[in-house]
């Protein structure tokens, strides 16, 4: 009976191991030296972890069968080894690289990765704004509660996440709707096609201090978007375009003034994409975002239907 009880509680804490791995194989192929590191170090203490627990309370509760079973076993007696010899040392190098990577966080140097920040102070109220627009195949409507799924798979999804939040963002509903479904003066969209939901839209105001800070006039209405297709079936297919192209004519409509993006140097198929809707390179902003555990560069990018007006913020930055 006292066998069984062991048996199963093994298998339990096989089971918690599993899961761990899973976690941290998840983040072990982001390429950053202290994840490697820490990725290491959870792996190798995952593999352990149910041999030395069940071989611990069989040493509490002496229980001699199993003791004697793991102790001349090949395993036990490799982790009575490393235990013997090389556990403190590596103990006290984990100790020595947190209490490094605690003083960095301290003095900002790191960072935990959150969702892109997004500062709408002021401006007007775009949350209760009536967007339904229509084009052929394609629609853009206001997100509701019952896109909670929908959001939910796409934001679990590598690829989408890729370039968008970062792939080590771990969604789950409670996340989505701290994220979607909040207070904040940001109108929120979903792109369909067909009917099918495949993607996500939203515009906001930009702040009086950040439009002041990047050359726009003192009484310019200038909306930040954002947006990811969830589907990748129809990545790089031009929908990106198409949408993108809908939802600028719709406000530039509401006498908007310009449209604002900023996206990562490296992804390059969204600057393409915004070149193809008439977004102009307007600066580069130095380790703008934080992402996937790293500061990057982004681009600055303008459209306004005035290009006079493009023209005269690019003399006046020189």
């Amino acid at each position: 009976m006292i066998g069984i009880f062991y048996l199963v509680l093994f298998l339990v804490l096989l089971f918690i191991s599993f899961m761990i791995l899973l976690k941290t194989l998840d983040i072990f192929y982001l390429k950053t030296f202290f994840k490697t590191i820490i990725s290491f170090f959870l792996i190798f203490f995952s593999c352990l972890f149910p041999f030395v627990s069940i071989y611990c309370l069989a040493k509490l509760f002496s229980y001699s069968e199993l003791i004697v079973i793991f102790e001349t076993s090949f395993l036990g007696n490799a982790i009575i080894t490393f235990f013997k010899y090389y556990f403190i040392p590596l103990y006290i190098i984990f100790i020595i690289i947190s209490i490094i990577v605690m003083i960095l966080i301290i003095l900002g140097r790191f960072q935990k990765q959150t969702m892109k920040p997004i500062k709408v102070l002021d401006g007007p109220n775009v949350v209760n704004d009536n967007i339904l627009i229509k084009n052929k195949q394609l629609s853009i409507r206001s997100l509701t509660k019952e896109d909670v799924n929908d959001l939910l798979k796409w934001l679990t999804n590598e690829k989408v996440l890729e370039f968008h939040d970062g792939r080590d963002i771990s969604y789950n509903e409670k996340l989505i709707y701290k994220h979607y479904f909040n207070d904040k003066n940001i109108k929120r969209l979903i792109l369909l096609k067909n009917e099918e939901s495949i993607g996500y839209l939203q515009y906001y105001p930009i702040t009086k201090a950040e439009c002041n800070k990047y050359g726009f006039e003192n009484d310019s209405l200038v909306y930040g978007i954002d947006y990811f297709i969830g589907v990748p079936k129809y990545f790089n297919r031009g929908y990106q375009v198409k949408f993108l192209n809908m939802i600028k004519e719709e406000l530039m409509n509401r006498n908007v003034d310009y449209l604002v993006v900023d996206p990562l140097v490296e992804n390059e198929k969204d600057i393409k994409n915004y070149e193809k809707c008439g977004f102009k390179k307007y600066r580069l902003l130095p380790n703008h975002r934080f992402h996937e555990g790293e500061r990057h560069d982004c681009y600055l990018m303008i459209y306004s239907k005035d290009e006079s007006k493009l023209k005269l913020m690019k003399e006046s930055e020189k």
